[in-house]
């Protein structure tokens, strides 16, 4: 459905930050879609220089930017005036390690979008739970939550930006 170059046309990431090669379904709240693991990766030369596995954080990250994917494509033609960020890990199992040349499918779903009640404006909290497997094998599962950010009201508390 989506390959690596539309990916990036949609989320702002880019090698070798960017770990969802593909995109092979999309509705409402539901995305499917896989990164390819390399031998050559950049994160397997240190982690762990005996046992080779691809760290959590990076498989947490790939979650998060599948469901980023996700939720922009649900927000429309509008999410390019936000930012997506981290917000909060709710849970996270590790179950089994991820080797270098595995392939993992990726799936999010989301639960449901929430106004931030906090503060008066366009910001809200996606809470999404994810799934990272290899084959049959079930790697990783998350919760977690997503804040969708007004860019200018956030470059502008911050003071950082282009």
């Amino acid at each position: 459905m989506l390959n690596k170059e539309q990916i990036k046309e949609i989320i702002p990431y880019d090698e070798p930050f960017l770990f969802v090669d593909g995109v092979e379904e999309m509705s409402e709240n539901k995305i499917s879609g896989f990164y390819q693991t390399s031998a050559e990766d950049y994160y397997f030369k240190g982690h762990f220089v005996d046992f080779k596995i691809m760290p959590g954080v990076l498989v947490v990250e790939a979650l998060a930017q599948l469901s980023t994917i996700l939720l922009r494509n649900k927000i429309g033609e509008e999410h390019k005036k936000y930012h997506f960020l981290a917000y909060e890990v709710r849970s996270c199992q590790f179950y089994k390690p991820i080797f270098p040349g595995d392939k993992i499918d990726l799936t999010s779903e989301i639960l449901g979008i929430y106004p931030d009640s906090k503060e008066k404006t366009d910001n809200k909290i996606a809470r999404v739970k994810s799934r990272a497997l290899v084959g049959e094998d079930l790697k990783c599962e998350a919760r977690f939550s997503v804040a969708i950010v007004n860019k200018k009201e956030f470059e502008k508390r911050y003071g950082r930006g282009k």
